[in-house]
């Protein structure tokens, strides 16, 4: 990981290269979205500027050769949390702005890609039509049929994610390189302020008057409490010197139990974001 980043640091034709690598080949596209993440949280400014116009071009080219839309929406995600990092310093604003280009790539894709939306859709549902055919349980039969807001929604969604995730990287590559221990730290404070917690709410309420066919969206609202949620179990692990151990229960009962514990973190980080645990557990130590 650490050769990766000082490659991507040594100059503008190394980063180009692995940003467009990364992009054009299969399961490396959070590599090269997080080298243009990198160039723009350490460089800025023109050098960041050519190297996320060679990782669209890359992305564009995707998107012509195998109809994949996601390469663009991540890259434009993760070069929004990174240019938000590189002038605020706030993680709860960068995870506004993946969610917010999430939210715009779903509703580009209902505006103006209402053909490859259709496809989409009719080959995810006969997918689950096979489905139902092998598996009879009761959870696979109650699966109803996709629609065209589903599916948006679900690509806007996991181009947030895949935007957070790239963006992380290339902040861990930062730290590791200029900054060691930095990420872990920063993480670990991460916090939602009351307003922007609030707001988010508030959008989910809204999201949730517009019908059942928009339920799909409000995992975009709940893509921060989680990442908060994550990072408050980090911080109080920390704080507490417990080691790794907890961290490893919550991941393994993740994998398990998804629903339960992404709703366990996603509560808990809307108490946090008024209660401030962690602060409060400091306050109580000194």
């Amino acid at each position: 990981m650490r050769a990766l980043a000082e490659l991507v640091m040594r100059g503008r034709a190394q980063a180009i290269g692995v940003a467009v690598a990364g992009i054009l080949l299969p399961f490396f596209l959070w590599f090269g979205v997080a080298a243009v993440g990198l160039v723009v949280l350490r460089k800025g400014g023109n050098e960041a500027f050519v190297v996320l116009g060679w990782g669209l071009l890359a992305a564009f080219a995707v998107l012509l050769w195998q109809g994949d839309v996601g390469p663009i929406a991540t890259l434009l995600a993760t070069a929004s949390a990174a240019l938000v990092l590189r002038w605020t310093s706030s993680w709860p604003l960068a995870l506004l702005a993946v969610v917010a280009v999430g939210f715009v790539a779903a509703l580009a894709l209902n505006i103006f890609g209402s053909a490859y939306l259709l496809q989409l859709v009719a080959l995810l549902n006969d997918l689950l039509e096979k489905l139902r055919a092998q598996m009879p349980s009761p959870q696979v039969q109650a699966l109803g049929q996709l629609s065209t807001v589903q599916v948006s929604g679900w690509l806007g969604f996991w181009a947030a994610v895949s935007g957070f995730i790239s963006v992380a990287l290339a902040r861990y590559w930062q730290a590791g390189l200029y900054n060691p221990g930095g990420f872990r730290q920063e993480f670990q404070q991460l916090r939602l302020p009351p307003p922007i917690a609030l707001g988010l709410v508030v959008i989910g309420g809204l999201l949730l008057m517009l019908g059942a066919e928009y339920h799909v969206w409000l995992a975009l609202l709940g893509l921060p409490f989680v990442v908060a949620g994550i990072a408050l179990v980090h911080g109080m692990v920390a704080l507490k010197g417990w080691g790794r151990g907890p961290l490893v229960v919550l991941y393994l009962a993740w994998f398990f139990l998804l629903g339960i514990v992404t709703a366990t973190l996603f509560l808990l980080a809307l108490v946090d974001s008024w209660l401030d645990f962690r602060g409060r557990f400091q306050a109580r130590t000194r």
